[in-house]
C-alpha cells in the first residue's frame, strides 16, 4: 500500500485552486497506486448486462428466422462461443512550484484513462451435425421429459407431434395444410387432466440420448376425474382397457395393443410450420412474396404480429423487410411456445465448435 510523507512549505504562498491541484493529484496517485483490483466489483453488473443481452439475442434470432422461413428463406443461427471482457486503468500526476516577482506558485497536472474492451467472438451453426440437429425429429423421451419437468403436455405435445396411434395433428405447411382430426385436441386435454390430477407417471430406461420411455397410468386411480381420463386415454389411442404401462415409440402406426406410436416434428419442421401462423401484411402475399396464413382452429398455440412501426409492448421483435414482426408481452400462451421453442432448439445444438460464454475481466 502507498505510504505518504508530510513534508512543510516553508515560505510559501499557495493559491487556493493550486492546492485543490495538488490535494486531487495525491489522491489519483494513493488511488491508482491502491493495491485492490477493480475487477472483482464489475462481475456483478457485467455478468446480468452480458446474461442478459445474449438471452435477447439468441431469442431475437429465432424469431427473425421463423419470419424467413415464412418468406422461404434459409434460417442462419450464430452461436456466441466465447466472451472475454478486458479492463485498463492508469493515470498520472505531477506537481510543480514556480518563482516568480510576485510570489510563489504551486501548479500541477493530472492524466487518467479508463478503457473497456470486449471481444466476443460468434460461431456459424453450420454443417452436417447442425444440419442433423435441425432435421432429426425430437426423441419422444426429450418431449416426455419437459412434461415431467412440469411444462404443459397439451402445448408441447401440439408443438412438437404429427401424429399419435394414427391421430393426426393440425398442419399449417401449404403443401400439407389441414386442421387437426376432432380426437387429437381430445387425447391432449385428457393428457393434460391426467398430468394436472398426477395420474401421468414415467419411466425412462437407457442412457442419452438413447432413452426407451414408457407411460404408467394408475390401475387405481386415486379421483373419479382421474379414472374418466385415463379410460378416454385408452378409447382414443385404441389401448387395451387392462393395461396401465405403455411403451412409447417412433412411428406411424401402432403394431401392438399396449404401445404408443408418435410421430414428431423436426426443429425445421416446427420453425417452418409455426411461421405460417405469423400475420404478414396483405400486399406481400397479393404481390406473391409468401403465401395465405394459416388459421388453426385454436389460434391459442402462438400468434406473432406484425406492425408498420416498432411496438411498445413487445416481448421479442425483429424489424424485417421494413415491417415490426413481434410476440405481445401480454400473449401468456405464445410466451409459453416460443420459450418451450428456445429449450427444444438448445437440446438440438451438439455443441461443436463452441464453448460456455466466458467472462474475464482484468485490472
Amino acid at each position: 500500500m502507498p505510504i505518504l510523507s508530510k513534508t512543510p512549505l516553508r515560505n510559501l504562498r499557495v493559491r487556493p485552486a493550486s492546492l485543490a491541484v495538488a490535494t486531487l493529484a495525491g489522491f489519483l496517485a494513493f488511488t491508482l497506486s491502491s493495491c485492490k483490483s477493480m475487477g472483482p466489483k464489475t462481475i456483478q453488473q457485467d455478468g446480468f448486462d452480458y446474461n442478459q443481452r445474449i438471452a435477447d439475442q439468441e431469442n431475437e434470432q429465432l424469431l427473425l428466422n421463423i419470419v424467413r422461413v415464412r418468406y422461404f428463406e434459409m434460417p442462419r443461427f450464430l452461436n456466441v462461443s466465447s466472451l472475454i471482457n478486458s479492463y485498463t486503468r492508469g493515470g498520472s500526476a505531477g506537481l510543480n512550484a514556480n518563482g516568480s516577482p510576485f510570489g510563489n506558485a504551486l501548479g500541477g497536472s493530472i492524466d487518467g484513462y479508463w478503457s473497456d474492451r470486449p471481444t466476443i467472438t460468434y460461431t456459424p451453426m453450420t454443417g452436417q451435425a447442425f444440419a442433423r440437429s435441425l432435421l432429426t425429429p425430437v426423441p419422444p423421451s426429450v418431449i416426455f421429459f419437459l412434461i415431467q419437468s412440469g411444462w404443459s403436455a397439451q402445448r408441447l405435445m401440439r408443438l412438437t407431434n404429427s401424429v399419435i396411434n394414427g391421430i393426426h395433428n393440425e398442419n399449417g405447411i401449404p403443401d400439407g395444410r389441414r386442421q387437426a382430426d376432432p380426437e387429437f385436441p381430445e387425447l391432449l386435454d385428457v393428457i393434460e387432466r391426467l398430468q394436472q390430477e398426477g395420474a401421468l407417471g414415467m419411466r425412462f430406461n437407457g442412457d442419452w440420448p438413447q432413452v426407451d420411455v414408457e407411460i404408467v397410468v394408475p390401475k387405481t386411480p386415486r379421483t373419479e376425474e382421474a379414472r374418466l381420463a385415463a379410460e378416454r386415454f385408452r378409447e382414443l389411442l385404441e389401448i387395451k382397457p387392462d393395461k396401465h404401462v405403455f411403451d412409447i415409440e417412433y412411428g406411424v402406426v401402432a403394431e401392438k395393443k399396449k404401445e404408443i406410436v408418435m410421430q414428431t416434428h423436426s426443429i425445421m419442421e416446427m420453425l417452418s410450420n409455426i411461421s405460417w401462423y405469423i400475420e404478414v401484411p396483405e400486399e406481400h402475399i397479393a404481390e406473391g412474396r409468401t403465401l395465405s396464413t394459416f388459421q388453426p382452429e385454436d389460434p391459442d398455440l402462438i400468434h406473432i404480429r406484425v406492425a408498420d412501426t416498432r411496438p411498445s409492448n413487445a416481448f421479442q421483435a425483429i424489424e424485417y423487410r421494413g415491417y415490426w414482426y413481434y410476440i405481445d408481452d401480454r400473449d401468456v400462451n405464445s410466451k409459453n411456445t416460443f420459450t418451450l421453442m428456445q429449450i427444444l432448439m438448445s437440446m438440438a445444438k451438439d455443441g461443436t465448435g463452441s464453448v460456455g460464454p466466458l467472462i474475464s475481466i482484468g485490472n
